[in-house]
């Protein structure tokens, strides 16, 4: 065994980096599960929760437009955050530990880097715009101009960037090891991390109403949840066959020793 260690030293690590890869897809496709069944649920009760709870005024447009800022900043920035955080401590230490061994992993490290401006996108899209609001409330004006991004735009705009981001950072481990494996069930990862992305994009571009202002309504809740499983499912499959090809590393190279020491 010290002499298969010595001449195939990157099969270990693969096989480690398959088992992260298995504990981050499962926790980011619990998170998207979870929040999907919240939000078909309990989004109503939520939303007034936020409202006796931070004691906002019952104010034309201004009130429910603060309900649904914080609603989205505690349901679907999570989504966000955590995709780059699964990327930062699971990914980018393992793709580190292959520059060691002078493994290259430039691409899939330049791609989680992208996805980091995606990221950076959708917090700007939900944020930059409450200063408008603040100016316009300190001023006594209604913000209009804001109250119509978030009425018609926002939706769009962060589930677009939220599913590049994710399909980003999806693909990364796959372009990794597709250079390493060329293993067809890789493609079928790459496919589900398509339909992930995509069906974020048509949610959020889709002709049903989004607006920021109806996260309550049973068309929203029940689009929302069903979107939201779905890409819960695909995004454990898609991260289970990575997984599984980085163990099959190790597994093989395994059996391939041991019938040449047969020989």
């Amino acid at each position: 065994m010290v002499r298969f260690v010595k001449d195939q030293p990157d099969a270990y690590i693969y096989s480690s980096f398959g088992a992260r890869i298995f504990i981050g897809g499962l926790l980011m496709s619990l998170l998207y599960i979870t929040i999907g069944i919240i939000v078909y649920m309990y989004a109503d009760i939520i939303l007034s929760w936020y409202t006796k709870l931070f004691g906002i005024p019952d104010v034309p447009l201004i009130g429910p437009l603060m309900d649904s800022i914080l609603f989205v900043t505690v349901m679907f920035l999570p989504l966000v955050s955590i995709t780059v955080v699964i990327s930062r401590f699971i990914l980018r230490r393992t793709y580190k530990k292959l520059e060691q061994l002078e493994i290259d992993s430039k691409t899939p490290q330049f791609l989680l880097s992208l996805a980091r401006f995606f990221f950076i996108g959708c917090a700007i899209a939900t944020f930059a715009p409450l200063a408008m609001v603040a100016e316009s409330a300190m001023n006594m004006e209604i913000p209009s101009s804001s109250i119509s991004y978030f009425q018609s735009s926002f939706m769009a705009i962060f589930f677009t960037l939220l599913g590049i981001q994710l399909f980003l950072t999806m693909i990364s481990p796959i372009v990794q090891l597709y250079g390493r494996t060329k293993s067809r069930g890789l493609l079928l990862a790459g496919f589900l991390a398509f339909i992930v992305s995509s069906s974020l994009i048509y949610m959020a571009n889709g002709q049903w109403n989004i607006s920021i202002f109806n996260l309550a309504t049973s068309e929203f809740k029940s689009s929302f949840g069903t979107v939201m499983i779905i890409c819960g499912i695909c995004i454990f499959l898609c991260f289970w066959l990575v997984s599984r090809d980085a163990k099959s590393i190790l597994h093989y190279q395994k059996m391939h020793f041991t019938m040449k020491l047969g020989e």
